[in-house]
This record gives structure tokens, C-alpha cells and sequence, in this order.
């Protein structure tokens, strides 16, 4: 069996561990590169001192933004940790029982000695393996070359908006040990789709659609809900330059810049001294027609609101990736177990 996965999937290896070298050496070239722009930014020296973080971190964001090929593999990283559980899906998942099945492959296999769950979980076992050990060495590498940028954004300070913090919603699945999760469920996924689908097409269509929706819901209602949220409040009070001030129609947005060293945030919002959700009434002298923005400013500032920002804060991070990931692990482990409970109660193909 070990030999009938490997002459099957020997194609896929060779592909993937070509792609292996390409980022080892892409990623492997250009990491002190990045990593000698963090250290002339003066960024190693606010880490020692906590002082002029802020400055040091605008002067390595547009050191980053001014290198082309530094901002494409930054980009090109998270892409393809993203892009990944539907890769390992379609070309590692799907074909593991759909090939077989469609083809009619399986009568001669399953009248050589060998059980029909057997024949499904020693390629689980070998091609899931693989699909483990590949996704957490393309993981480690991306990370470890972002890994200047990644400190540059949890150092204190407000900060520059143009560096990606790695707890927010894309860059996350595309460090640490979440991706290894994602590529396993979605190899799962591209399992179950074709034992049950038992058309390579098909199955591939159905994967793609249930492994997007996965990828846009869990972001959006899961992962920030994996704890509760942190909340920090403070007086909404708009210093000239370093606040907000949005106007659309009758309602008011006004906010001020919020430090949280590698946090995520997942809201900002202005509350009345009652505690409701400020939107407004706009005030008189921050009407469109008047062009004073201190009168505005004045104003907003005079109203008494408290700017509540709700967040999970950075020390959080290792432990919603180990959560997430963990999770994702056993649902592709449910996945797996459920193929092959099918497939001991039968399954024949066209």
C-alpha cells in the first residue's frame, strides 16, 4: 500500500517539494535583507528603551513600502498559506478515493488482501502526513522571514497603519501552526468530497465552495469569539492631526488613534455618557457649510464622549493559534473517521 500512495502521488511530491525549494531560496535570499532594514530603522533600540517607537516603526514601514520585492513576498507568502488547504485539497484530497472510484480502480485493489478501511487509512495516514510536514515547513519559513515585521507592529506606540499585524484576520492563518490546521481540514474535506462525490470535478467544485466559506466565516465569527474580548475606554478628545472625523449624511464617526501593540481590535467606537453607540446628531459647527475644523473639533470634544475600543490583546496570540489549529485538527480527524465509516458500509462506483 505504502507503495501503490507513492507511484499515485509521486507527481504531487515532486511538485510540492519543488516549491519547497523555490521559497526556501527566495525566502532564505531576501530574509536579512529585511531583517538589516529593521535593525538601521532604530527599531532593535526602541525595543530596548520603549522610546521613539513610533518614528522608528513609520521609517521601516516605508523602507519596506519603498522595496518592491520585500512588499511582493510579504503578499506572496500570505497568498499562498491561504490558497494552501484548497491546493492540498484539489490535488491531494480529492484524488485519494475520487480517482479510484471514478475509475473503477478499487475492484481490483479491494481483491488483493487488502480491507477496504485498511486501503483508506494507510493513504490518510502516509498523504496526511505529508500534507502536515508540507504546510508547516512553508509556514516556518514565511514566518521566520516576517518575523522583523511582525515584531516591528507589537513594539509600543501608536504605530503605522501600512505594517500588517500578524493577529489580524488574513495574516493570521498565514503564520505559525494555523496553517498546518487549515491544509489538514481542507485535505479532509477533499477526502470526504470524493468518497461521497465519487467525480474528481464535482468534488473539487464542492470543496472550493464549502472550504471559501469556511475561510470568510471562521475570521469573522469564530476566531475573534475564541475569547472574550478585551475593553479599554478612555475620553474622545480630538487633538489637532491625530484624530478622525467622518460626516455621512446626519450621522458622525469621530475617533482617536488607539494604541494596542499587537493587538487585534476588532472595534472603535465613540459611546455617549449613557453608554449608547454615539452616530449623532451632528453638531452645528461641524456643518459642511462651515470650514473651521477646530469650532468641529471643539465641539465633539464639549459632547463628553468615551471612545471604547474592544480587542484581543498580542499575548492572546499563541493560544488562539493552538486553539484554532487544534480544532481544525480534529475536524479533519472527525472528517477522516466519518470516510472511513462510509466506506465500510459500502461504496461502488460507476
Amino acid at each position: 500500500m505504502s507503495w501503490l500512495t507513492w507511484r499515485q502521488y509521486r507527481a504531487q511530491a515532486w511538485c510540492a517539494l519543488a516549491a519547497l525549494a523555490v521559497v526556501a531560496a527566495l525566502y532564505g535570499a531576501t530574509g536579512p535583507r529585511l531583517a538589516g532594514l529593521y535593525g538601521s530603522s532604530g527599531l532593535p533600540g526602541c525595543a530596548r528603551t520603549g522610546a521613539g517607537c513610533e518614528r522608528a516603526q513609520s521609517a521601516f514601514a516605508a523602507a519596506v513600502g519603498a522595496d518592491g520585492l520585500l512588499t511582493g513576498l510579504f503578499w506572496l507568502g500570505v497568498v499562498l498559506l491561504l490558497v494552501l488547504p484548497a491546493g492540498v485539497g484539489m490535488f491531494a484530497g480529492v484524488p485519494l478515493a475520487a480517482r479510484d472510484l471514478e475509475s473503477g480502480a478499487f475492484r481490483l485493489t479491494w481483491t488483493q488482501g487488502v480491507s477496504r478501511t485498511r486501503w483508506l487509512l494507510v493513504r490518510l495516514a502516509l498523504v496526511g502526513t505529508a500534507v502536515a510536514g508540507f504546510a508547516g515547513l512553508l509556514s516556518w519559513a514565511v514566518s521566520w522571514w516576517a518575523a522583523p515585521l511582525d515584531r516591528a507592529r507589537s513594539l509600543p506606540g501608536a504605530g503605522d497603519g501600512s505594517l500588517p499585524g500578524r493577529f489580524g484576520p488574513l495574516v493570521f492563518a498565514a503564520r505559525g501552526v494555523v496553517p498546518v490546521g487549515w491544509a489538514l481540514f481542507g485535505f479532509a474535506l477533499g477526502v470526504a468530497a470524493g468518497l461521497l462525490l465519487r467525480r474528481q470535478v464535482a468534488a473539487t467544485a464542492v470543496l472550493l465552495g464549502v472550504l471559501a466559506a469556511a475561510q470568510v466565516l471562521v475570521p469573522l465569527l469564530v476566531r475573534p469569539h475564541l475569547a472574550a474580548p478585551a475593553r479599554v475606554e478612555g475620553a474622545l478628545v480630538l487633538e489637532p492631526g491625530r484624530g478622525t472625523i467622518r460626516i455621512t449624511g446626519d450621522e458622525l464617526y469621530a475617533s482617536v488613534p488607539v494604541s494596542l501593540p499587537g493587538a487585534w481590535v476588532l472595534s472603535v467606537r465613540a459611546v455617549d455618557p449613557a453608554g449608547r453607540t454615539f452616530t449623532g446628531p451632528v453638531p452645528a459647527a461641524c456643518h459642511p457649510d462651515l470650514d473651521s475644523v477646530a469650532a468641529c473639533r471643539g465641539a465633539i470634544d464639549a459632547m463628553g464622549l468615551v471612545q471604547r475600543v474592544e480587542y484581543q490583546p498580542a499575548r492572546r496570540y499563541w493560544p488562539f493559534q493552538w486553539a484554532e489549529s487544534g480544532v481544525l485538527v480534529l475536524l479533519a480527524g472527525a472528517v477522516a473517521a466519518g470516510c472511513a465509516v462510509r466506506l465500510r458500509r459500502g461504496v461502488t462506483g460507476g
